[in-house]
C-alpha cells in the first residue's frame, strides 16, 4: 500500500505538466489512490465560465481525467481556482487533505529566472507535506521515478524521513544510493574521523534497505553539499532524489533550507522534498 491515499496534481496545462501524469502513475502505484486535477487561473477573464480559454481548460483537464481513469484509476476530481498560483495550490491541498502535491518545473529558465521569487519555490518554502517536482522536458521520455532514488542524509532524523516513503513503495523501487556530505572539517584528522562514522551509518541504512528486498548503496564525499549531490546524481542517472526541506544545522527560521534550495535549482531530475515531523530533535 503506498504511502500517498489523495494526491493534488497540480497543472499549468504547459508540455512539462503533460508528465505529470506518469509522475503519478509512478509515485502512487495503487489504483485506489483519489487524485485532485487543479488548474489555477492568475486571469480573472480566464475564469470566465462562458469564455474560450475557460473552456479550453476544463477540456484540457478532462484530457488528463480520461488518461488517469484509463490507468486504472476510479476517484478523480477537477478543480480550478483563481488567485495567486502557489497560495492557492497550498489551500487546495489543504482543503482537500492532500498528501502529496505534484508540479512540473521548467527547468531551462523558469527557475533560473526567479529562483526566489517562483511559484515553485514559493510552494517548497509554504506546504508542509511533500512536494513532488517534476524537471522533465516536452522532448524527454518520462522515466519511472522510483527506478534509482537518491537520499542526501546530515544523519539527522529529518534528512531520513523520506524513508518511511521509500519503505512504503519497496516493491515498486529499484535501487536506493544514500549520499552524505562532509562540508567542514577541523583537520585531517577530524576528517577520517566524520569519513568513518559516516561510513558505518550509511552502511546501517543500505542494509536496512536490503532487509526490504531493495537495492541499495552510499557514497560519501567532501566540499558543499549541494554541488555534490548534483555531481553524484548526474554520474550515476539518478530518477528522483527524495530529500528534507531542511536540514539539522537549518534552523535560521527558512521553512527551504539552503542545501535544498541549491538542489532544487541545479538537478536535472525530479526533487521530492518531504517536510521533517516537528517534533523532531
Amino acid at each position: 500500500m503506498s504511502t500517498f491515499t489523495k494526491v493534488l496534481l497540480a497543472t499549468d496545462l504547459s508540455p512539462q505538466a503533460d508528465k505529470l501524469t506518469e509522475c503519478l502513475f509512478s509515485l502512487c502505484p495503487d489504483t485506489e489512490t483519489e487524485v485532485v486535477l487543479a488548474h489555477v487561473f492568475d486571469d480573472d477573464d480566464d475564469a470566465d465560465p462562458d469564455g474560450s480559454s475557460y473552456k479550453r481548460t476544463q477540456s484540457r483537464l478532462e484530457g488528463y481525467k480520461n488518461d488517469i481513469e484509463q490507468a486504472g484509476y476510479e476517484e478523480i476530481s477537477i478543480v480550478t481556482r483563481t488567485g495567486d498560483i502557489s497560495e492557492t495550490v497550498q489551500g487546495l491541498a489543504e482543503e482537500y487533505d492532500a498528501d502529496l502535491v505534484l508540479v512540473a518545473s521548467h527547468r531551462k529558465g523558469f527557475l533560473k529566472r526567479a529562483l526566489m521569487g517562483s511559484t515553485t519555490f514559493d510552494l517548497a518554502r509554504a506546504t508542509n507535506i511533500p512536494l513532488l517536482i517534476n524537471k522533465a522536458e516536452p522532448h524527454e521520455e518520462q522515466e519511472n521515478l522510483l527506478r534509482t532514488i537518491m537520499v542526501p542524509t546530515d544523519f539527522s532524523r529529518k534528512s531520513l524521513e523520506a524513508l518511511n516513503i521509500i519503505r512504503s513503495l519497496r516493491e515498486f523501487v529499484g535501487k536506493v544510493i544514500f549520499v552524505h556530505v562532509i562540508e567542514h572539517s577541523r583537520n585531517k584528522h577530524d576528517y577520517k574521523e566524520k569519513y568513518g562514522s559516516a561510513m558505518l551509518f550509511l552502511q546501517e541504512l543500505v542494509d536496512e534497505m536490503k532487509i526490504f528486498g531493495i537495492e541499495a548503496d552510499y557514497h560519501v564525499s567532501h566540499g558543499v553539499a549541494s554541488k555534490k549531490i548534483a555531481a553524484i546524481c548526474e554520474r550515476d542517472d539518478v530518477s528522483l532524489i527524495m530529500m528534507a526541506k531542511t536540514g539539522a544545522d537549518m534552523t535560521n527560521g527558512d521553512e527551504l533550507g539552503s542545501t535544498s534550495e541549491n538542489v532544487v535549482l541545479n538537478v536535472d531530475c525530479a526533487v521530492m522534498l518531504v517536510p521533517a515531523e516537528e517534533n523532531d530533535d
